[in-house]
């Protein structure tokens, strides 16, 4: 890995982590007007695991498949895109890509809701 390489990598991260964590919580705002409860700082871990289990399919899917993974992995692959384009001449964004990764994502997103789903703790609703 020379130093070009290195760089991206830092910097992506530097960005990466609160655009994350940001959205996270943005995530818990946009549920909350529905009557699901998230904690709103993204680092209780326990709480999140605790509110997640009190969901039931339906709202999992849409709330951890589709919020918090398939818009997550949307957005830092768009700021990715955007950081590679503007910082280091890469290819620009094009409505061909964009449509390609929004299919991908929530494919992604419903997969994984679909993998990750434990009933445990939620048959009773």
């Amino acid at each position: 890995m020379n130093v070009t390489q290195l760089t991206k990598f830092v910097v992506s991260l530097l960005v990466m982590f609160p655009v994350i964590f940001l959205w996270l919580s943005v995530v818990s705002l946009l549920v909350h007007p529905f009557g699901l409860r998230l904690p709103l700082t993204p680092f209780r871990w326990a709480e999140h695991r605790s509110a997640f289990q009190a969901f039931t399919f339906p709202q999992y899917l849409m709330v951890g498949g589709i919020l918090y993974f398939s818009c997550g992995m949307l957005i830092t692959s768009t700021v990715q895109g955007y950081l590679e384009w503007k910082c280091w001449h890469g290819s620009p964004l094009t409505s061909e890509n964009m449509v390609r990764e929004i299919l991908g994502s929530l494919l992604a997103g419903v997969l994984m809701g679909f993998l990750s789903w434990s009933p445990r703790g939620n048959s009773a609703k």
